[in-house]
């Protein structure tokens, strides 16, 4: 594995970001991309990109695609099958030796409900694919992670919400206050 790195943001190119190797990310999401499947990065790696968290310690990818189907495309690799546990009502491949959390149908409990998280791309970051902020900020906040959902909230309140985006969110169980506040976010100008 490759030493750690450093990269500039995509908001913020003088803020620098330290990350782990990204190679071995660049190439699953080369893997996916190649075999048709929509991937997004979320997590750190999402707000280090958008200038929001400034320490990178492993790789988040999502996707739509059926984790039955991921584990046919990496086949011969080495990762960790986890299925539903917790807050979390998707599936994951951790591949440990790229550094990588692969989140097949990204899905989060809320309560009795279950909340199912779109793999939207809204851009490349360093030859990868950036995921939703208005996503990942749902998620932050289903996963009771409140310094990151407030930095993504924060950042939505000055680049305004992607309307399709949070319409897609808007069809999900969300509790009420996190669908208000999603509504509450200025409309992205284009």
């Amino acid at each position: 594995m490759t030493r750690e790195g450093r990269t500039p943001s995509i908001e913020n190119p003088a803020r620098e970001v330290r990350l782990p190797p990204i190679e071995p990310v660049r190439e699953i999401v080369g893997r996916l991309e190649a075999a048709g499947i929509a991937c997004a990065l979320g997590g750190s790696g999402l707000l280090a990109a958008l200038g929001l968290w400034d320490r990178v310690r492993d790789w988040d990818l999502t996707t739509d695609a059926p984790v039955d189907h991921l584990t046919a495309l990496l086949e011969g690799g080495s990762f960790e099958r986890f299925g539903p546990s917790g807050v979390h009502a998707d599936s994951k491949l951790v591949i440990a030796a790229a550094g990588v959390d692969l989140i097949a149908e990204f899905a989060l409990r809320a309560g009795d409900a279950v909340c199912r998280l779109p793999t939207i791309v809204t851009r490349r970051w360093n030859g990868l694919p950036l995921g939703s902020p208005e996503v990942w900020a749902v998620a932050y906040t289903l996963l009771e992670r409140p310094a990151k959902a407030e930095r993504l909230f924060d950042h939505l309140a000055r680049a305004g919400a992607d309307e399709a985006a949070r319409a897609l969110l808007d069809r999900e169980p969300l509790p009420d206050d996190l669908r208000r506040r999603l509504a509450e976010v200025p409309r992205r100008e284009e």
